[in-house]
């Protein structure tokens, strides 16, 4: 059995960047194993790696200080680039060994209309104020899609945005706006109070990676209250759900005060999830719900199970269901009809 070293992991990252592959595993012990096509196979599984190995590795990628920082918390997420691409990184442990998950992100910011987003989307990007909710599980795509958004905007209109990120997987240049992103664990290290900073920094435009718990999401309806258009992730896979799980992060006693903020500021939800098309690439379904004033009563009053038909009765305005959304991409043999029953066998 032989071992890995510096010129094998190399090989391992200049065969992802010419070969469509989307994440790469290294651990200890274990052969290294790459995503391509959304299909995992082994790759040099002559060689394997030490924890020396990874050691080494994650020395050129981090600084001392985080690597100290990742061994106190036994994990980190932070982004690397080689050779002019970007990788999202995520080390961590197992069995008491490191371990490491890299996801290759695209060359460029694909446009909205190529990720398969309604083209009502776009007119969202041009608001003054409010919050707008991109949803869904890890890996379904949300980072693409605002950075898609950030990107239109950035080309349309005339704005200061200011980005607190988890790590930066997508480097913006100033092009019609002036864009300053931050990192966590570099740039900052509180979502909460780097957010609550951000309102002194003369803003029109914030964007939260991820929306995470209670003090970061009432400062958010602050921000949008207060004539700032805000855009954040949530790990929710529906627009009720995001209400719901919105409405959860408070108690009891100031529930009923978070429905009124949300309904008035909330502009849409925009719920994704990535699914293997026919031509092997990752094809965006989504749920869109824009905000009338009939579904901002409804979150007012809770009655979030009420959405679902509001959106059907929404399609003039640009507003879609999931199974909407399904059954126009099977059309466009996008995707199959299994894909299509796979899905919504899990809703």
């Amino acid at each position: 059995m032989e071992y890995f070293d510096l010129s094998s992991w190399h090989e391992v990252l200049q065969y992802a960047l010419e070969n469509q592959v989307s994440d790469i595993h290294i651990s200890a012990e274990q052969p290294v194993f790459l995503r391509q096509y959304g299909k995992l196979k082994k790759v040099m599984e002559e060689k394997m790696l030490t924890d020396a190995d990874l050691e080494e590795i994650l020395s050129r990628m981090l600084s001392v200080n985080r690597i100290k920082d990742f061994e106190m918390r036994r994990g980190i997420d932070f982004s690397w680039e080689y050779k002019q691409r970007r990788f999202r990184v995520n080390a961590y442990y197992q069995r008491n060994h490191i371990a490491l998950a890299l996801r290759l992100m695209p060359k460029d910011i694909p446009d909205l209309i190529q990720l398969g987003c309604p083209q009502r989307l776009k007119a969202i990007a041009g608001s003054e104020h409010g919050l707008l909710l991109v949803t869904g599980k890890t890996g379904s795509g949300k980072t693409t899609t605002l950075a898609s958004l950030l990107n239109y905007m950035n080309q349309t209109r005339v704005a200061h945005i200011i980005t607190l990120e988890d790590p930066i997987e997508y480097i913006h240049s100033s092009q019609n706006c002036l864009i300053d992103q931050r990192e966590f664990g570099s740039d900052f290290l509180s979502f909460s109070k780097a957010l609550r900073s951000s309102l002194r920094e003369d803003p029109d435009v914030l964007l939260i990676g991820e929306i995470r718990d209670q003090e970061t999401m009432l400062t958010a309806l602050h921000a949008a209250e207060t004539g700032h258009f805000v855009l954040g992730s949530l790990h929710t896979q529906s627009a009720d759900e995001a209400a719901m799980r919105i409405e959860s992060m408070f108690p009891a006693e100031q529930q009923a005060q978070i429905r009124a903020q949300l309904a008035v500021v909330l502009t849409g939800v925009f719920s994704q999830r990535l699914l293997l098309g026919t031509s092997g690439k990752p094809v965006c379904a989504a749920e869109f719900l824009l905000t009338t004033p009939a579904i901002r009563n409804i979150i007012r009053t809770g009655k979030y199970h009420q959405l679902k038909s509001h959106i059907l009765s929404g399609t003039s305005l640009g507003m879609q269901t999931l199974e909407m959304c399904l059954e126009e991409l099977c059309c466009k043999n996008a995707i199959t009809r299994d894909t299509v029953n796979a899905c919504l066998a899990l809703f």
